[in-house]
C-alpha cells in the first residue's frame, strides 16, 4: 500500500522541489478561478507573468521566489498543468449548458 509519503518522494527529491510543485499548483488554481469568473485577458496575463517570474526572465524583489525559481520546472508544470486543467472545465461546462438549453425554434413548437 502506498502512503503519501511514499509517492510524494517517488516524484520529489527535496523540499524545494515540493514547495515549488505546491506554489505551481495554487498559482494555477489562482489564475483557473480568475479564467473560470470571465476574467479570461487577465488571468493569461496574470499566467504569462508567472510563468516568466519562474523562468528568472522577469525579475522582482521577493525571497519566496528563489524557491520557485531554482526549481523552475516543477512550479512552470503544475502552473501550466492546473491552469489548463481549470480553463479547460470551464470551456467544457460552458458547451455543455449551451447544448442542453432548448433553442428558439424548438420552443415555439411545443403545446402548451
Amino acid at each position: 500500500m502506498a502512503t503519501v509519503e511514499t509517492i510524494l518522494s517517488s516524484i520529489f527529491s527535496n523540499v524545494a522541489e515540493l514547495h515549488s510543485g505546491q506554489l505551481g499548483l495554487l498559482s494555477g488554481v489562482l489564475v483557473g478561478l480568475l479564467y473560470w469568473h470571465g476574467y479570461s485577458r487577465s488571468s493569461l496575463a496574470l499566467l504569462s507573468v508567472l510563468y516568466l517570474l519562474a523562468l528568472g526572465i522577469v525579475t522582482a524583489p521577493a525571497r519566496g521566489l528563489l524557491v520557485v525559481q531554482s526549481q523552475p520546472w516543477y512550479f512552470c508544470s503544475f502552473l501550466i498543468i492546473s491552469s489548463l486543467g481549470a480553463i479547460s472545465a470551464r470551456v467544457v461546462l460552458t458547451r455543455v449548458s449551451h447544448s442542453n438549453q432548448p433553442r428558439l425554434s424548438e420552443i415555439g413548437q411545443q403545446d402548451y
